[in-house]
């Protein structure tokens, strides 16, 4: 009984992390790095790979 409860919650670990991998790639696919983050999800993928940070420059620089 032990081992069929570990089995299940091994599963569904895995199972998480995959749907949270898929989640991932479809945020992160079409973020163009150089602009602030459409969505949530594009700012969760940002800070998971360590690239968000926060914009201190004004509008008036990012203009040109």
């Amino acid at each position: 009984m032990f081992i069929i409860v570990f089995v299940a919650l091994v599963l569904a670990g895995l199972l998480g992390g995959l749907v949270y991998l898929w989640d991932f790639s479809r945020a992160s696919r079409r973020d163009a790095l150089f602009l602030p983050a459409q969505d949530g999800r594009a700012r969760r993928a940002r800070r998971v790979t360590g690239m968000y940070v926060r914009d201190y420059r004004t509008d008036d620089e990012l203009v040109g």
